[in-house]
């Protein structure tokens, strides 16, 4: 019998939101890796969303594919791979703001910062 495993999608806003009632501040966080690897994935709030919150989610298989939403400040997302290297990524408003690869058996971390409008 297979077990499938679903990752949650993470749909977050913040507590005063910017106003514009556009897309301002969607973001989308990747992280990749090795066939068959799993990764303790981080992501980490700005303190304008709440402060330094941070959630980890363990052991989740790849490639994985997140969402949040934040009106201002850097959201981060770290990753460390099962096997091989990580790399992660961040689209924010549907553009690339951050992709890099760690070394094996390292972590990596992406950051991206959205601007007050």
């Amino acid at each position: 019998m297979a077990t499938v495993l679903i990752g949650a999608t993470v749909l977050l806003s913040g507590a005063c939101g910017s106003g514009d009632g556009g897309k301002h501040g969607e973001i989308t966080y990747e992280v990749s890796g090795e066939s068959g690897a799993t990764a303790d994935v981080t992501r980490v709030l700005p303190p304008e969303e709440g402060g330094n919150s941070s959630v980890t989610f363990a052991a989740q298989k790849l490639p994985l594919s997140q969402n949040a939403r934040i009106s201002k400040g850097t959201f981060e997302v770290r990753a460390t791979a099962s096997k091989g290297a990580a790399t992660c990524r961040i689209v924010v408003d549907g553009k690339e703001a951050d992709k890099r690869t760690g070394a094996p058996g390292k972590e990596v971390t992406c950051k991206a910062t959205v601007a007050e409008s």
